[in-house]
């Protein structure tokens, strides 16, 4: 560990999988060397040999066999697994990640220290960027610009209104204090147990869960590494404009008690944010005609990641960015 990477952070990174479990051991062996605690629930069979679990645990990584569990949905299976990993740590600060993307040292650590010197906040993160590749060359782009202006309300009414109108699914990939994580985690698995229905759209009731536990906050620290050179692990879920009815169900579960907040205002902001879930002839034509004019106008590509960084105002530091480019092989 270099000297900007000098001690471990005192956080608990949860990590889960479906499938491409060499590359979810990569991942789990990267935040190893940068966090006290590495949490693996592994649903891919067959499950690694009693050998290949003592190596994890000598890297102090902690592997738990996942069998389905109590859920038999999909959605719920996915929280479940974070509930198991959060449940059984023993940090105050935990973080979920995508089994083949990466926080930084640098991002991760500085989320700790705001929830460290700011008792009112519930979770924190920073900004994020996209890896691709063409041919051998990486090139990079902006992910979640919204997040460098994310302004947070110490009022739920306004933190829930505002979420919904300049829509960033920030919570599932925040650092979160380790029991209001497991609490929202149990009210979204109890609202989608109510209603099983899935869609596109899941992700959004977490999310103002997530709002209602408390403040959050967006620092702009460079936190997020998304990857978008592997294939993803899953399909795609259910589209159509009735899926807006759905998500419109479950948040009266989630928010009905709440005084004074109008969820046709909150539904009316996704439908404008989630125009992919409901594809009309309209917005079909408008895709059809930007594929098209990709063809003949090629939007330049950004091999200079640093560059990317600064232009964008993120902070960052060269060698922890390099730390991790390496973890990842690409």
């Amino acid at each position: 560990m270099n000297d900007s990477l000098d001690r471990k952070i005192n956080i608990a990174v949860l990590i889960t999988s479906i499938t491409q479990r060499n590359i979810t051991i990569e991942t789990a062996h990267y935040y190893s060397e940068i966090c006290n605690e590495v949490i693996l629930i592994d649903e891919e069979q067959p499950f690694l040999t009693k050998t290949d679990i003592e190596d994890l645990k000598n890297k102090g990584i902690t592997y738990i066999k996942y069998e389905g569990g109590n859920h038999a949905s999909a959605l719920n299976s996915a929280y479940e697994k974070r509930l198991i990993g959060a449940s059984i740590s023993n940090k105050s600060y935990v973080v979920h990640s995508n089994h083949d993307e990466r926080y930084t040292y640098q991002g991760l650590l500085a989320c700790v220290n705001e929830l460290d010197s700011d008792k009112k906040l519930t979770f924190c993160i920073g900004q994020a960027i996209a890896v691709r590749k063409d041919k051998s060359e990486l090139h990079f782009s902006r992910s979640y610009e919204k997040l460098s202006k994310y302004y947070n309300f110490n009022n739920v009414n306004q933190r829930l209104y505002y979420h919904a109108a300049v829509y960033v699914p920030l919570a599932h990939y925040s650092v979160w204090r380790r029991e209001c994580y497991i609490n929202v985690t149990k009210d979204t698995m109890s609202i989608h147990e109510s209603l099983p229905s899935s869609t596109m759209m899941e992700e959004v009731i977490f999310e103002l869960a997530a709002d209602l536990a408390g403040n959050s906050k967006a620092i702009p620290q460079l936190f997020w590494i998304r990857n978008r050179i592997n294939p993803p692990s899953h399909n795609s879920k259910e589209q159509g404009e009735h899926v807006f009815n759905i998500i419109k169900k479950k948040l009266h579960f989630l928010l009905d008690d709440i005084d004074g907040i109008e969820i046709d205002n909150i539904v009316e902001n996704f439908w404008n944010h989630f125009t992919f879930v409901r594809p009309s002839l309209f917005s079909k034509t408008i895709i059809s005609a930007k594929r098209f004019l990709r063809m003949f106008i090629k939007k330049k590509k950004i091999t200079n990641v640093s560059n990317l960084l600064h232009d964008s105002n993120i902070n960052f530091k060269e060698d922890d960015l390099s730390n991790l480019f390496k973890s990842m092989r690409l």
